[in-house]
């Protein structure tokens, strides 16, 4: 009998010591927390015991916290592009807007003749142009980056598409003594797509060519396990830092003044990923190149 009253003091003991050490770890992990919450640090909770209980509990806290401490360091990079972004936009939109406004003044209050006037409605006229293909920008980029749609595809014919958004710059680059040197065997190339999307895709590379390019721009087709199509010319801009090209509103035009907004590489990119492709960029000596790759057609051989 007395050997069974000590075993169970001894397990007494044992269990009340163990319970002191579990509320002594909880309150330390309480305290620890405390000291945490209130400040953005990289502190962590740990443990001077090794129940593995209580250590699975300090490892799920740990990984929250971690998460916290993520969500605080990408809300704030997102505060700061956000700054930017509107600084930018504010920027793109007022410089055309204002110069627009200039030329109505002038043309109001000076004696012009009729063809004076008519020459100046021809650049009040660019430059609302301007700005409505900034505001369609940044409406389209809005889009994009909410995520929320799903492209309508259907049966498309690349080459058909490419053509066309050529010639909507053809006289932008013979204005420059420019061409545009299109080389591509196949009448039709067929892949499944949205034209709309596909169609904003080549307007921006070959406009994006046009902006910060020199000579011709170069642009081949190919077709393999994918539809390859490679833009390619002279770039005079020597800053270029190709990992960040396809950035939002990345420029290396730090004044702005060729009416860029640094949207248009990264709404090709977003609406190739869109579109089931892939996009790069290189830039060896003064030679850039972009290459878009589209999926074919099932019905191409």
């Amino acid at each position: 009998m007395t050997a069974l009253a000590v075993i169970f003091i001894i397990i007494s003991t044992c269990l009340f010591l163990f319970i002191l050490m579990q509320r002594r770890e909880i309150r330390s992990i309480s305290q620890q927390m405390k000291e945490i919450n209130p400040h953005v640090t990289n502190m962590l909770v740990h443990s001077s015991g090794g129940d593995k209980n209580i250590v699975s509990l300090i490892n799920d806290i740990n990984n929250l916290i971690r998460e916290i401490q993520q969500t605080r360091i990408q809300y704030q990079q997102k505060s700061h592009t956000l700054d930017q972004m509107m600084t930018n936009i504010s920027h793109d939109l007022r410089t055309p807007l204002t110069s627009a406004m200039g030329y109505i003044n002038i043309v109001k209050n000076s004696n012009m003749s009729e063809e004076e006037k008519n020459h100046e409605i021809e650049i009040i006229e660019q430059r609302l142009m301007r700005l409505e293909e900034l505001i369609n920008s940044f409406f389209e980029f809005s889009k994009v980056i909410s995520k929320g749609r799903t492209p309508e595809m259907e049966k498309i014919n690349l080459t058909a598409v490419l053509e066309e958004s050529i010639s909507h710059y053809y006289d932008d680059y013979c204005s420059q003594n420019r061409k545009i040197i299109f080389n591509c065997e196949c009448v039709r190339i067929n892949t499944f797509s949205n034209r709309n999307m596909l169609m904003r895709i080549f307007d921006n590379l070959v406009s994006n060519a046009l902006k910060h390019g020199t000579g011709n721009l170069s642009v081949s087709v190919s077709v393999a396990e994918m539809i390859t199509i490679k833009f390619e010319n002279e770039n005079s801009d020597s800053d270029i830092e190709i990992e960040r090209i396809f950035d939002e509103f990345y420029t290396t035009d730090i004044s702005r003044n060729k009416g860029n907004t640094g949207l248009g590489l990264s709404i090709a990119k977003q609406f190739t990923h869109m579109l089931d492709g892939k996009i790069n960029a290189e830039y060896n000596g003064k030679l850039f190149s972009v290459t878009a790759e589209f999926p074919k057609y099932p019905d191409i051989k």
